[in-house]
């Protein structure tokens, strides 16, 4: 076995991992067939239709489209009723793995769990991946009670919608993205005053899951979620189903924000894709937020979100790897490089014990 991984090791550092690419052009040119051969919900058609249109589409991370494209797939052949077994679990809040588990994965487990929830099955998941998804939630749950995370625990649960993979402990469902959120949440409050934050933006959000956390421990809050379709649609559609009494802008084309302005300004929750955001006015929010998502752009994505987050925001928090792993350019984004500007005041800004090799920064924006 030592053996086994020692050269497990050495092929990752000769073999780097490959990551899925796909130029704009080609994300067009596959998305105009597909479109014409497959049935495609008209929410969807829409974002896509109109984001691929975009000049600034072309300047979209290969990564991503190489996403975009995988997920629209598993979108209709599947359905936006499984998305968290065959989307979410994978791509929008990280695999439960060891490595981002690694200071807790030999904690000792102190709560009482059935041993059907650890070899609870999933239909779009196999059967040894399921039962390692159980397993890392499990030791998820387990450290958030071992630190009192009580109070969010009661509140913050994961939702039906989704078809998702959880465990239940005293009667309430927890899940790898449920947790972690509950982590996020605990540090925004720990670092800002929960109750003056009443507008909040957040880009490459997900499926919201940060947002259905901050909604579920406050009534006062209206937010906005900036992303990229299918990403966006999949938030749009859980967000609406999760919460059926909020008011929701539902993403459409604009390029004027007085024409939308007293519908957008009533909604609790809104969506937008990245270039409607200039179109939004100064100081608009208390609060942004990017979690996962910065580090698996360019170096000229990253500027332009944080120049409008200066522009549009009074407070920043960020969520990023150590160090830049998807990365397409000569430097790396790291823990100490990102475009920090000059008005901006420390509040946080150091590594995270959970999840492991990662940094949360937050921000006031003077």
């Amino acid at each position: 076995m030592r053996i086994r991984n020692f050269i497990k090791k050495v092929i990752r550092k000769i073999l780097p991992y490959k990551l899925p690419v796909l130029t704009s052009d080609n994300f067009r040119k596959w998305w105009i067939t597909f479109k014409k051969k497959e049935k495609i919900e008209n929410d969807l058609k829409l974002m896509v239709d109109y984001f691929s249109s975009q000049n600034d589409f072309k300047n979209s991370s290969i990564y991503w489209n190489a996403l975009a494209k995988q997920h629209i797939s598993y979108l209709v052949n599947y359905g936006i009723e499984n998305f968290k077994q065959t989307i979410e679990s994978k791509h929008y809040f990280g695999e439960g793995n060891y490595k981002l588990l690694k200071p807790i994965v030999d904690y000792e487990i102190k709560i009482n769990l059935n041993e059907s929830e650890l070899n609870k099955k999933y239909t779009f998941v196999e059967d040894k991946i399921s039962k390692k998804y159980n397993k890392f939630t499990l030791i998820l749950l387990n450290y958030l009670i071992s630190k009192n995370f009580h109070k969010y625990l009661n509140k913050i649960n994961e939702d039906d919608y989704g078809n998702p993979i959880y465990i239940t402990y005293n009667e309430k469902k927890h899940s790898f993205s449920s947790l972690n959120s509950i982590i996020e949440t605990d540090t925004i409050c720990k670092n800002l005053n929960i109750n003056k934050l009443h507008n909040i933006l957040e880009i490459g959000a997900g499926s919201g899951r940060t947002c259905a956390s901050l909604l579920k421990i406050t009534n006062d809050m209206k937010y906005t979620i900036c992303d990229i379709p299918p990403t966006l649609y999949i938030a749009q559609y859980n967000l609406q189903k999760t919460f059926p009494g909020k008011k929701i802008f539902k993403f459409r084309s604009f390029n004027n924000y007085s024409n939308i302005k007293d519908e957008f300004e009533k909604a609790d929750i809104k969506f937008l894709t990245p270039d409607q955001i200039k179109y939004i006015p100064n100081k608009i929010f208390d609060l942004s937020i990017a979690i996962d998502c910065l580090h698996e752009m360019s170096k000229k994505q990253v500027e332009n979100y944080f120049d409008e987050f200066d522009r549009l925001s009074k407070n920043i928090f960020f969520k990023c790897q150590n160090t830049q792993w998807a990365n397409f350019e000569n430097s790396k984004y790291t823990i100490d490089n990102y475009p920090i500007k000059k008005n901006w005041k420390k509040i946080l800004h150091e590594k995270c014990f959970i999840p492991n090799e990662y940094f949360d920064a937050i921000y006031k924006i003077n």
